[in-house]
């Protein structure tokens, strides 16, 4: 299925114009508040570390590669959670110029994740690689399979995978700039470039808009929510409805192996 894909997507000006300011709005939801924003990456830190510490990973003295630093929060957080090594790579050049200002200790590179060669930039035998919301960015699929394989040759075996994405059931749908696959296939292109899905658990239900078909009656109740009075709360009440938000996010995640949004996926590379 297509969602007609603007054919004259690049990647890094697209980027380089979204980084003109580098923000937790930019890295994030750029159509929310800061605020609002601070609380998605509250829920994604926590379900993140709650999924790789039930694979026996611990962050404390792990080496860790992370896919497009952003602006930087997610470098924050395994600094506090006190990482030995930490190397980065974002395809905008502002971006990884902040973060590496802001963190000098660690290593950060202006990179397109699908150029090959990266193991030979950033090293070899990383315990975790992290691609949180930014594979669905790769809207060409010979790129995508690429990249899949780049991080396949930086971690260690064993090592584990991260991966903050939106999965449809049967399909595949073009936004421009971004691609949501079918999970069938997106777990074959995992395998083909020698991992293995571990666990695989929704993220969010309340606070983002979904992205997955539902049915239209379903699909209506939801754009009616969003219109009438989710924006309403946002613009005037950002913190306050983040952390309701959360909330609800959170109770949900715990008790839910499907959602209608974001899911966050935990992989190893086989050893052999």
């Amino acid at each position: 299925m297509s969602d007609g894909r603007d054919k004259h997507y690049d990647p890094e000006a697209y980027w380089a114009n979204r980084y003109s300011e580098v923000d937790v709005t930019r890295s994030g939801h750029i159509d929310l508040p800061a605020a609002y924003n601070l609380w998605l990456y509250r829920r994604k830190k926590e379900h993140l570390l709650h999924l790789l510490r039930r694979q026996g990973f611990e962050p404390k003295g792990a080496s860790i590669f992370e896919v497009a630093t952003g602006s930087g929060v997610y470098v924050d957080f395994w600094r506090q959670q006190g990482v030995a090594k930490l190397v980065g790579i974002d395809i905008s050049e502002a971006a990884a110029s902040a973060v590496r200002s802001r963190f000098p200790q660690y290593q950060f590179h202006k990179r397109d994740l699908s150029e090959p060669g990266l193991a030979s930039l950033v090293g070899t035998g990383f315990d975790l690689v992290t691609a949180v919301d930014v594979l669905y960015h790769i809207v060409d699929d010979q790129a995508f399979a690429r990249s899949l394989e780049n991080m396949a040759a930086v971690i260690a075996p064993g090592g584990l995978l991260a991966i903050h994405d939106i999965w449809l059931n049967g399909e595949t749908r073009d936004f421009g700039y971004m691609r949501l696959r079918d999970l069938s296939d997106y777990t074959r292109a995992l395998e083909r470039a020698g991992f293995d899905v571990l666990v695989r658990r929704p993220t969010f239900f309340s606070a983002v808009q979904w992205r997955k078909p539902h049915r239209p009656a379903v699909e209506r109740l939801h754009d009616w929510i969003w219109s009438r009075v989710m924006w309403r709360f946002l613009g005037r009440f950002p913190h306050a409805t983040g952390a309701v938000t959360y909330g609800i996010d959170r109770i949900l995640g715990s008790m839910m192996r499907e959602g209608p949004s974001f899911e966050m996926m935990i992989c190893r590379k086989r050893a052999s």
